[in-house]
């Protein structure tokens, strides 16, 4: 069938990195482990201070800990984009082609076809549209290079083949 939108483009490690920030940073025990390690954090400094006199100093953790629980997500972010740009597979241009059957992803050495039907759904984040055929996998669109009635278009087709 004939492609009704073909797009193409590459995503750097930049772009990659503040996709996975945004994505960390939403996610609920991530918020969790940055509040108890900035509540770590500033206890110590309330306490020391005298701020706070009859406060339990083992409620909050140690420096290191506290330091770590804050700055998970970016320590994660940096290990999974050069886990990611050492496979050469990832860092190929990719070409969609959209059509009525569903979408077909080709890379320098690879080709995957998608049925609509077998795409969940479409998430728009930190500037990428993810077609998620299961829980844990997705497919990062570049949303620069598409436009509003593309992303309409995109969305319509995988509501409709849900019904």
């Amino acid at each position: 069938m004939k492609s009704l939108l073909s797009i193409s483009f590459k995503i750097t490690r930049l772009e990659y990195a503040k996709y996975l920030i945004a994505y960390m940073y939403r996610r609920p025990t991530v918020i969790i482990l940055g509040i108890l390690g900035l509540y770590s954090l500033i206890m110590p400094a309330l306490v020391d201070d005298g701020f706070l006199l009859n406060f339990n100093k083992g409620l909050y953790l140690s420096m290191p800990y506290a330091l770590a629980m804050l700055f998970y997500p970016i320590i994660i972010t940096v290990i999974a984009v050069l886990q990611r740009y050492r496979n050469a597979f990832l860092k190929q241009e990719m070409l969609y082609e959209f059509d009525d059957e569903g979408v077909h992803i080709q890379g320098e050495d690879f080709k995957s076809d998608l049925a609509w039907s077998h795409i969940r759904e479409a998430k728009e984040l930190a500037g990428f549209l993810i077609l998620k055929p299961s829980k844990r996998e997705g497919y990062l669109v570049k949303k620069n290079v598409l436009g509003a009635d593309e992303i309409t278009y995109i969305k319509d087709k995988i509501a409709a083949a849900k019904k």
